[in-house]
């Protein structure tokens, strides 16, 4: 599975890396870490992000960010990291044509690229750590540093049920390389901006239960952000709210974007497979973590959600 992806790369020399829209952890730390490796072998790269996501409070952490010039019309390849749709590339969508390839861990994947490396990992990270191993290439303490973030983040800092030994054996690689892991554990899951605070208390405040309390959902608008000062972008951790209610088995976080958009955070505790849910709704991701983007008024992506969830939990 990676043999295919790993030949286009070879082939190709100018290459743009996108990841898909409203990026997390994972989706930074695994294109940057590319680029990294891309860099290493001689080809000229570049991570091609959409307008605002430099905000994500990941971004700081990442190493390699600087620009290297390119334009997407220059590069002879193009991958798609973390992405489990082509809609998910967001404006980029549309440029992802040619020569592509795609490396994703979404058991969701809507195949789009010429080739795909599908794995059913907890993280992308841990996938492109595989690829520095097959494209034989030396792991630098840059590349382990995002490589790191991108596997805690997407592994709750690994006690996600997705972590598995091989996970924890490709963290001790990185460690070896002599990462702070201590100041990145910190900045990732235990550093929080007052703002982060005043919407994690406007969150409980707005938090409902459903169906005898085993649905958990909080709902923040662009009304709340204005009202509090806050940077909807900064405050992702929130989505870990719903779910630590006792008794829920399904945790739901509903944030309004920017541009009045809906995104809905699906998490779930039990046996309630979110990915199902979340693709009846064109979204995706995992049994346990899912997603999708809805422009409909809130009280319908409410009512919908509810309707979906109580099919699985009947």
């Amino acid at each position: 599975m990676f043999d295919m992806v790993a030949e286009k790369i070879k082939k190709a020399q100018k290459i743009a890396i996108f990841n898909h829209e409203n990026p997390d952890g994972d989706a930074l730390g695994s294109a940057y870490g590319l680029k990294l490796i891309l860099l290493a072998m001689g080809k000229e790269a570049e991570v091609f992000l959409r307008e605002g996501d430099e905000r994500v409070r990941e971004y700081k952490l990442i190493k390699g960010t600087g620009s290297q010039g390119l334009e997407i019309g220059d590069c002879d390849l193009k991958i798609a990291v973390d992405c489990a749709d082509v809609k998910r590339l967001g404006d980029f969508k549309d440029s992802f044509a040619g020569n592509t390839a795609a490396i994703d861990h979404h058991m969701t994947h809507v195949e789009y690229a010429e080739a795909t490396c599908l794995v059913d990992a907890p993280a992308t990270g841990e996938i492109i750590y595989d690829f520095l191993e097959v494209l034989g290439v030396e792991l630098t303490q840059d590349i382990a540093n995002n490589l790191y973030v991108a596997i805690a983040c997407d592994t709750g800092s690994f006690k996600y049920s997705s972590t598995t030994p091989k996970t924890h054996f490709v963290a001790a690689k990185l460690l070896e390389t002599g990462i702070d892991v201590g100041e990145l554990s910190k900045q990732i899951f235990d550093t929080k901006s007052f703002g982060y605070f005043k919407a994690y208390k406007r969150g409980i405040d707005n938090l409902k239960l459903f169906e005898k309390g085993k649905i958990a959902l909080l709902a923040i608008t662009n009304r709340d952000f204005e009202e509090l000062g806050v940077d909807e972008a900064l405050i992702d951790g929130i989505v870990e709210l719903p779910r630590s209610v006792e008794g829920a088995e399904v945790g739901v976080y509903i944030r309004q974007k920017e541009d009045g958009a809906f995104k809905v955070s699906l998490r779930s505790n039990g046996d309630v497979d979110v990915a199902k849910t979340a693709v009846a709704f064109g979204g995706g991701g995992h049994i346990k973590a899912s997603g999708y983007l809805s422009r409909k008024p809130l009280d319908t992506v409410t009512e919908e959600l509810i309707a979906e969830i109580k099919k699985q939990l009947k």
